[in-house]
């Protein structure tokens, strides 16, 4: 069975932002290329990245910069992360 992206990710509905592809990147470049777009978002925009694995370390930055975010965990251990700047 395949999902789409707007069906892990509710909050979505039918605006579903480019996936961006991080997960061949040496650490710490994935993180750095998120917060870096992150800093670009507008108010109630959406930033989507495919990383390695869940990142745990790129939460607590997140959460400084007043973003929200969801995790959605592949089978193959990487991780679609979904972010958004409040208003």
């Amino acid at each position: 069975m395949t999902f789409s992206v707007s069906d892990k990710f509710n909050v979505l509905g039918n605006e579903v932002p480019e996936i961006i592809d991080l997960r061949n990147l040496e650490a710490p470049i994935p993180m750095e290329k998120v917060l870096l777009a992150c800093s670009q978002l507008e108010p109630t925009e959406f930033f989507l990245a495919h990383l390695p694995h869940v990142p745990i370390m790129l939460f607590p930055h997140l959460e400084s910069r007043g973003l929200q975010w969801w995790v959605y965990e592949e089978p193959d251990q990487s991780a679609l992360v979904l972010i958004r700047k409040i208003a």
